[in-house]
């Protein structure tokens, strides 16, 4: 096994972690709250539905 194998080896797993990057980054913009999909507001830095938001302030405000 000489270096060339070592480096055609390591090339394709590069891409793949690429890709992998690239999904990871859609799958954080889901709803803190509910965990699904099509967020419409970012709040404290992170994806909310209108809804879920509401509720979570109201359960914070009853905490206090």
């Amino acid at each position: 096994m000489g270096i060339g194998n070592f480096f055609k080896k390591m090339i394709p797993t590069v891409e793949k972690e690429e890709d992998q990057v690239k999904a990871t980054k859609k799958d954080l913009e889901v709803c803190a709250l509910c965990n699904q999909g099509n967020i419409e507001t970012k709040w404290m830095g992170q994806y909310w539905h209108k809804n879920c938001l509401r509720k979570a302030k109201k359960m914070a405000k009853k905490m206090i």
